[in-house]
């Protein structure tokens, strides 16, 4: 019988699902991801992660919470950068032993810590990493080996569909291509572009964003969103800062967020911060006097929590493109 590994659909799963899944599916073990995030998990979250997190590390208690009877291990790596430089938030490295220390009944969790930045850990940390999850699912280490060059490999290869390039760049400007769902143009000749810029997670969660996606389609607006951006350019802006913005996310939502501003090529800029999350605090802060100096493309930014109204987010939403077609 196959031992089943639990991922809960939350926080860094959206940025190495691919890895994860093929690696622990290799090794022989049947992985189970939590649903997308539903009532009943966000239920669970509110009610027994701590009050101080920010809403998406509750949702991720919720997500575990939902699996905890449904596996036999849990899969929650102690993350803190692949970047000889720049970090991600502090929380992916303690999580794991929270979630361990506030429930004892969880099954066994595997927590490898890895950081090149804090720890300089290198490719032999990661072998070694390797190995010691790969031998609690078998013996044979030919078979480990193989199972980190592919997962490693989906990894790539998920990147480089994710990660746009700069030519895909001009032409989705210019309205040559799509990069997302194509929006509903019954009300519109043309689609109004907008940039969406948020942490993966929040992006690819429809109950964290309110179903903002779908929102934004059906109202004509063709997106492109932070986490699609070509590497090149949020690296491009980032050097022009006179300062090193270490956090990952925060380079990837802060760099789109200049880049339009600084062009002017598309109809405005919406950027979604997670409630109590410092990182976002900075960069909400950041992103506001940066649009304050280059204010001919619009700003809106939204904070989203447990408590956020979608009938209150889609007004704003609405406002936010009224206004933009009145500028038009």
């Amino acid at each position: 019988m196959k031992k089943r590994v639990g991922i809960p659909r939350a926080l860094l799963y959206y940025k190495f699902e691919a890895m994860w899944k093929t690696f622990f599916e290799e090794l022989g073990a049947e992985v189970i991801i939590s649903p997308e995030t539903t009532k009943t998990i966000k239920d669970l979250a509110v009610r027994y992660a701590p009050d101080e997190d920010c809403y998406s590390t509750k949702l991720y208690f919720g997500h575990a919470i939902y699996l905890k009877d449904k596996v036999d291990y849990f899969f929650i790596p102690r993350f803190g950068s692949d970047h000889e430089v720049n970090v991600g938030c502090p929380k992916f490295i303690g999580l794991a032993q929270v979630l361990d220390s506030l429930f004892p009944d969880f099954p066994e969790i595997i927590m490898p810590y890895y950081s090149q930045a804090k720890a300089n850990h290198g490719k032999r940390r990661l072998l070694r990493i390797i190995f010691e999850i790969g031998f609690k699912f078998t013996y044979n280490p030919l078979k480990i080996l193989k199972a980190g060059f592919r997962a490693f490999e989906a990894q790539r290869k998920y990147e480089e569909q994710l990660h746009i390039s700069e030519q895909q760049l001009e032409k989705w400007i210019n309205s040559q291509i799509f990069l997302n769902e194509k929006p509903n143009l019954e009300k519109r000749n043309k689609p109004l572009k907008l940039a969406l810029v948020s942490h993966p997670y929040v992006l690819n969660d429809s109950l964290s964003n309110l179903d903002i996606r779908e929102n934004l389609s059906q109202k004509g607006v063709d997106i492109i969103t932070s986490q699609q951006m070509p590497r090149s350019t949020i690296e491009d802006q980032m050097e022009k800062l006179d300062f090193n913005m270490y956090f990952s996310y925060e380079r990837e939502i802060l760099g789109t967020i200049m880049y339009f501003l600084e062009n002017n090529t598309i109809d405005g800029i919406l950027q979604l911060a997670v409630f109590s999350c410092g990182p976002d605090s900075i960069v909400l802060e950041l992103a506001s006097r940066y649009s304050r100096r280059q204010p001919e493309t619009p700003l809106l930014q939204l904070v989203i929590d447990e408590l956020s109204s979608e009938v209150g987010f889609s007004t704003r939403i609405e406002a936010f493109i009224d206004m933009i077609d009145r500028r038009n």
